[in-house]
């Protein structure tokens, strides 16, 4: 059963992973794009039979506006509008080198081809679940990065040097361990600017959540330094005149590895929490902005919980991410903790 999990976590992980890559390929039409004629409008049905039993290219049917206070559409059969594959359309830029404008389904020109419906503003929900996946891959890799720098900076700083400078950076970390993680990531976030480019708002959000998570990967750090320092191979490099510097790099930074990676595997859902609470509460990524967080924020109507449960799609994608990282951390972490048995014995 838990290697079940684990394939599973695995496989829909590097899911994840083609789909940031190729998510404008995937995409049918620009995540946004607004078509205001065309708000809410519900996953487009796509037929290989006409009305008459003949069969062909897959096709669809213009979809029609009957009641707009309830946003109810019908399809307009009159006429077929065949869909195009592997279409010339909107340009952009594969891994952010190649220029390219294919796509994989869709249509060039009106009616427009929405696989899973349109939001409030008219616009593809697919393309904005696959472009936030892409946003949300990169602040959970990139706020990795700034809690492994932190985290192993403090810890290594702490156990190298001892004395005062240990004990106050572990208070410190007692402190931020302390105080409510939400609150203070809301209070931090608010004494920086609201509108920034998305870049700038990309490294803020996971500087702040970096800010406040790095405690446990520190004291890990610091603690395992520690017991390294009494180490025999670290006492016979000492006693061969080896460096401070040289033996935290040859001796010490290997062994730390295997807690560092667990570490980091399980911190990973606290940047993807992070971003996703910071972007509903409209103080993360702007609703404009391609995230899911952002895409949540219309959950604060409660009709797209009852009538438009296509927008629900980004809600799933953080949980089935959140669940597969759980899955990696505890099947991970065991390993790390294996490790760090073996180093001690």
């Amino acid at each position: 059963m838990k290697l079940r999990k684990f394939k599973f976590a695995t496989g829909f992980g590097c899911l994840l992973v083609v789909v940031s890559f190729f998510a404008d390929f995937l995409s049918s039409n620009p995540p946004g794009m607004q078509n205001l004629e065309q708000f809410f409008q519900s996953p487009a049905r796509v037929h290989i039979q006409s009305d008459d039993g003949k069969f062909s290219n897959p096709f669809i049917y213009r979809m029609e506006l009957k009641e707009p206070l309830d946003a109810r559409y019908e399809e307009n059969r009159g006429i077929s509008y065949p869909l195009q594959f592997f279409f010339r359309g909107y340009r952009y830029k594969l891994f952010g080198l190649i220029l390219l404008d294919r796509h994989l389904v869709g249509r060039t020109q009106p009616p427009f081809y929405y696989p899973l419906g349109t939001d409030e503003l008219g616009r593809d929900v697919l393309a904005r679940v696959l472009a936030g996946t892409r946003t949300s891959m990169l602040v959970v890799i990139v706020g990795l990065i700034f809690y492994a720098a932190l985290g192993i900076t403090i810890g290594a700083f702490a156990g190298l040097l001892g004395g005062w400078i240990d004990s106050l950076l572990m208070r410190f970390s007692e402190l931020v361990l302390a105080l409510p993680a939400l609150y203070l990531l809301l209070a931090l976030r608010a004494l920086l600017p609201l509108r920034v480019p998305f870049i700038h708002t990309l490294f803020l959000m996971v500087g702040t959540i970096a800010a406040v998570a790095w405690p446990p990967m520190a004291r890990g750090i610091r603690g395992l330094i520690l017991q390294l320092k009494s180490a025999g191979f670290v006492e016979a490099a000492r006693s061969l005149g080896a460096t401070p510097g040289h033996i935290f790099r040859r001796h010490m930074l290997p062994s730390l590895l295997p807690f560092a990676c667990s570490q980091l595997v399980v911190a990973a859902p606290i940047f993807l929490l992070g971003e996703v609470v910071l972007s509903f509460l409209n103080i993360g990524f702007r609703d404009g902005g391609e995230s899911w967080g952002s895409m949540l924020q219309s959950l604060k109507d409660p009709r797209v919980l009852t009538d438009f449960w296509w927008n629900l799609l980004p809600l799933c994608m953080v949980f089935l991410t959140l669940l597969c990282l759980n899955l990696l951390s505890s099947r991970i972490a065991g390993s790390g903790k294996q490790d760090v048995q073996a180093m001690r014995l």
